[in-house]
């Protein structure tokens, strides 16, 4: 192929072997590119629908008939912790600092057991002792948020029984380590903080970390970056 720019005239005439290299490779960015998209939009509407749901006033937990499938809904539920039964999560607060999640039993008056997430707490206030006036006694109705069971993600470690330690919430072995035969497919988080201010309730996270449309622009990049590599390195001036 043959073109004239700047009074001057320019072939364009790739070989095979790297022309078809470029487009293979040019259709690799470029489905990396749709591809991230997709996951943008899929994204997008997933933190909608996290949202939409959390913002819903409260309902009575009894009015709900799948938790699992009711994810981020906040309920009045009532009952009573078994705070002598704790679990220890690390976590950070969402401002950052290190500290623990206390996770104990809740029994409803039905007799189920779940999984309750009273909040967070600082490093120095893991110790009882630390905290006597936080804990929250007999029956009372409860403000939570609706989780499903976590899963292990790829770099966490495994649930540790001998030190008490909980990276996400396993409610199978949960039961097998206190006794106590919870509900298997989720959790609740606490709203409200408790008495005196701890445990710090409303630590749900409902905001997902969404770069997608970066790495679509990433890719779209390199892509342009290929063809400019590739029409520089094939054209040649005709003198």
């Amino acid at each position: 192929m043959k073109f004239n720019f700047n009074s001057s005239t320019y072939s364009l005439k790739p070989k095979i072997v790297p022309l078809l290299g470029f487009i293979i490779g040019l259709s690799i960015l470029l489905s990396l590119s749709g591809w991230q998209i997709k996951r943008l939009n899929w994204k997008t509407d997933l933190i909608s629908k996290r949202i939409n749901s959390f913002e819903l006033p409260p309902s009575s937990f009894s009015q709900i008939k799948d938790p699992k499938l009711n994810e981020f809904r906040k309920i009045i539920i009532e009952g009573e912790l078994l705070n002598e039964k704790e679990m220890y999560m690390p976590a950070l607060s969402k401002r950052g600092n290190n500290g623990f999640h206390i996770l104990v039993p809740l029994k409803t008056n039905d007799g189920k057991f779940i999984v309750y997430d009273t909040g967070w707490i600082p490093l120095k206030m893991k110790e009882k002792k630390e905290r006597l006036n936080s804990f929250v006694e007999n029956k009372k109705n409860f403000v939570a948020v609706i989780r499903t069971s976590g899963r292990k993600g790829y770099f966490q470690p495994d649930n540790d029984i001998n030190t008490n330690t909980w990276f996400f919430v396993e409610p199978e072995l949960m039961s097998k380590y206190l006794n106590v035969s919870f509900e298997n497919y989720y959790y609740l988080e606490a709203v409200n903080n408790g008495p005196k201010g701890f445990p710090i309730g409303n630590q749900t996270r409902i905001y997902l970390r969404n770069n997608h449309l970066q790495y679509a622009i990433t890719w779209l990049l390199i892509a342009f970056g290929l063809i400019g590599v590739f029409f520089f390195a094939n054209i040649k001036k005709i003198k």
